[in-house]
């Protein structure tokens, strides 16, 4: 873990957004009330609560609709800060939860208590091991928790890690029993959101033992290619192959422009999906248009289907892993166990979260 958090390259600045609408920062940004209230700031968690420390709040910010919370915590690796991961990790999540609420975490020099309240958040709420939340903040800012709280954070990545694989048994069971015995009582929907919940879990279990070298396409379904753009690019490779139908989950000016009139002159239908790839973007509203696109092409078994994007591991997956579950009635489990006998896939943790209300959603329906 330290290791990784050396390859840190970034230069130190006073506050940076790690996370959607969810920023770390030091005394001096925490302090410039102007500047916070320029990034919109709603809620201001102080991780070095008290006179000993950074003492501003709720009083500092008395004049701004500020909401205040704070840790009295020390950077010291004596110091337990696990006690407030989960209070810290709440107010957290109920800051970036708010319609327009962003949240500024931050202690003396924005390294160490602050940075380690948000990998417990990022551990708690987003099911991220350690080692993928310090990657995704070391991304945009340099952090260094004391030697303490990372050893700290480990116990909690051991504990929620042996939680989630026992909680991931449990739901697997409990989605057998559901299907053997149709059950109709108020909990219902709860047991099967609970079961939905671990599975993803589950889901990236298998993403992460899956093998498999990357290509640039494979076959994932009779008629049915994932590739990347470099394949979405290659006609000649296109016709050589048979394609009738291209589409692109990367569609627009800044990603993959292709379009109609790149294929105007093969006999091809396309469909374009403009999406980034980022844990907030909502691909979901995309799910079943681009469904029933796929479900049109394979009409005929005579036609190609080709899915791609940049790379075609997560865009184009999730569109078509969401076709699996909404025309041939998959789970998500059975969905990506199936694309990744054919191909290696990575959909981000945001795509995953999307695809696993859509398993709930068709489950309550079925």
């Amino acid at each position: 873990m330290e290791n990784i958090l050396d390859t840190c390259k970034l230069e130190l600045t006073q506050v940076d957004e790690v996370w959607p609408n969810l920023y770390i920062g030091n005394v001096w940004a925490a302090k410039d009330k102007r500047a916070l209230q320029s990034l919109g700031i709603t809620h201001i968690l102080n991780a070095a609560h008290g006179k000993h420390n950074v003492c501003t709040g709720p009083s500092y910010y008395s004049d701004t609709k500020v909401t205040y919370h704070g840790v009295e915590a020390f950077d010291s690796p004596a110091f337990d800060m696990s006690p407030f991961f989960y209070s810290a990790a709440q107010f957290i999540k109920a800051a970036v939860s708010t319609p327009g609420g962003k949240v500024f975490v931050h202690c003396a020099m924005g390294l160490s208590r602050s940075a380690t309240l948000v990998l417990a958040f990022l551990m708690l709420h987003e099911d991220m091991s350690l080692v993928e939340a310090i990657k995704a903040v070391s991304e945009h800012r340099n952090v260094s928790p004391n030697s303490g709280f990372l050893s700290q954070l480990r116990e909690l990545d051991m504990r929620l890690a042996s939680e989630r694989e026992t909680s991931v048994r449990q739901s697997l069971k409990l989605g057998n029993q559901v299907r053997e015995k149709p059950e109709d009582t108020p909990c219902k929907k709860r047991r099967e959101e609970i079961s939905s919940q671990n599975i993803v879990i589950h889901t990236k279990q298998c993403l992460k033992k899956n093998s498999m070298k990357n290509t640039h396409v494979n076959e994932v379904w009779p008629g049915v290619y994932i590739g990347d753009e470099k394949t979405a690019l290659d006609r000649y490779t296109l016709e050589k192959m048979g394609m009738t139908h291209i589409l692109n989950a990367a569609a627009g000016k800044w990603n993959i422009s292709t379009g109609p009139e790149y294929y105007s002159d093969m006999n091809i239908e396309y469909y374009g999906v403009e999406a980034d790839d980022l844990p907030s973007f909502n691909l979901s509203e995309f799910f079943y248009p681009a469904a029933k696109f796929i479900d049109g092409a394979l009409s005929r078994p005579e036609n190609k289907l080709l899915v791609h994007c940049v790379m075609g591991r997560s865009r184009s997956a999730t569109l078509f892993l969401a076709y699996l579950m909404i025309y041939k009635n998959m789970t998500i489990v059975d969905a990506v166990n199936h694309v990744i006998e054919h191909r290696c896939i990575l959909p981000n943790r945001g795509f995953l979260k999307q695809l696993r209300q859509l398993d709930i959603d068709l489950q309550l329906q079925r």
